[in-house]
């Protein structure tokens, strides 16, 4: 195999795939990527078993075949090289040689039949939608999934198709956050899968905000292909909550407010807090939200602002890190918190003329 590429759009697709190399495998081969030359083009592909990218890039092919190349290594090697042409060349011994000018650099490879196959999906029918509302749904609720192995089938985001709407859901235990779609979905579909949350790292990272995704899906693995890049991973497998019976029903305490004022109002009670008391607590009276702040060996901090609210006066304390988590993902000019009491949990969600829930988060709260 020998080709001729500009070394910047080598290097900016080597560093696409080598996000999903795992730095501690046990085979050696997964630390390497994939190179196979196709007629006009180079297609890098990298896996850790799970989670699998290809993704090709345009270049001149003078001698066809494959090969393998540590990812790490080639992308520290090019990040130093000229902003010239490079020419990549599978000599003798599984030794390849790049050069670039003057520049001459031989690099050990692996046999490239080591290299784990990655699934096509040929005979399966895509679901398309849009990639800008597709990554939407994503960054509006990937923050809660849960990073505790130990409950494995919360470490993914549940995704679901019933109705023509897509929902898609993340819990990690201690808050939920839920978005739907009905616009661009299909009708007589129904899917219920969980991907995991390394996957929607990837495509909260690689999708646009335009152009179309094809989503491949069977019993244990489904596919994103869109532009240039094709990703592909394995499902979770397992029981996730029933998201319909945590948000709560019979709520009704609902205070209006400004979403950049009570963002950074709460921003500013987190610098108050520590890593073991990193509690704040919500006041909430006729026309008025009163956030205090008590943690041992720091100090104090109480702030008040306007609000709309003409309820009973309550109390309820929330980890600041989980309000932030929504707040910062919420665009609309105004926010809407809904409660109970002390002990249930809250409801936060964009304010709205119209009643239209299509995105919700549920936190639930501190013991005062």
């Amino acid at each position: 195999m020998k080709i001729v590429i500009p070394r910047e759009d080598l290097l900016n697709t080597v560093n696409k795939v080598k996000t999903v190399v795992s730095p501690k495998s046990a085979l050696p081969i997964l630390s390497h990527i994939l190179m196979e030359s196709q007629e006009s083009s180079v297609r890098l592909s990298a896996t850790d078993l799970k989670v699998s990218i290809e993704c090709s890039v345009d270049c001149t092919v003078e001698e066809h075949g494959s090969l393998t190349v540590s990812s790490q290594r080639l992308s520290s090697i090019l990040s130093e090289l000229p902003n010239v042409d490079i020419a990549l060349q599978l000599l003798e011994n599984n030794i390849i040689l790049l050069e670039c000018n003057r520049i001459q650099t031989r690099l050990f490879s692996m046999l490239p039949e080591e290299f784990p196959s990655i699934r096509t999906f040929e005979s399966i029918e895509p679901l398309v939608f849009g990639q800008s509302m597709l990554k939407r749904l994503l960054s509006r609720t990937s923050f809660a999934i849960c990073s505790d192995q130990a409950r494995y089938n919360l470490t993914g985001l549940l995704v679901e198709i019933c109705e023509g709407k897509l929902t898609v859901v993340a819990t990690d235990g201690r808050r939920m956050s839920l978005c739907t779609e009905r616009e661009g979905v299909p009708e007589g579909i129904e899917v219920k899968i969980v991907i995991p949350g390394k996957m929607i790292n990837e495509l909260e990272r690689l999708l646009a905000d335009e152009g179309n995704v094809d989503v491949l899906i069977d019993e244990n693995q489904a596919a994103f292909t869109f532009g240039n890049v094709r990703l592909v991973t394995a499902l979770i497998e397992g029981n996730f909550p029933k998201y319909d019976m945590v948000v709560p029903k019979k709520h009704d305490k609902e205070a209006i407010l400004n979403t950049l004022q009570f963002l950074e109002a709460v921003r500013r009670t987190r610098t108050m807090t520590n890593e073991k008391f990193n509690s704040v607590r919500f006041g909430l009276t006729s026309g008025v939200m009163t956030l205090k702040v008590v943690t041992p060996e720091v100090g104090e901090y109480q702030e008040e602002f306007p609000i709309e609210y003409d309820g009973e006066p309550i109390e309820i304390a929330f980890n600041p890190d989980y309000v932030l988590d929504v707040l910062r993902r919420i665009d609309s000019e105004k926010v809407c918190l809904v409660l109970k009491d002390s002990m249930n949990p809250g409801l936060i969600k964009p304010a709205s003329e119209e009643p239209v829930d299509n995105y919700l988060n549920v936190v639930m709260p501190i013991r005062i």
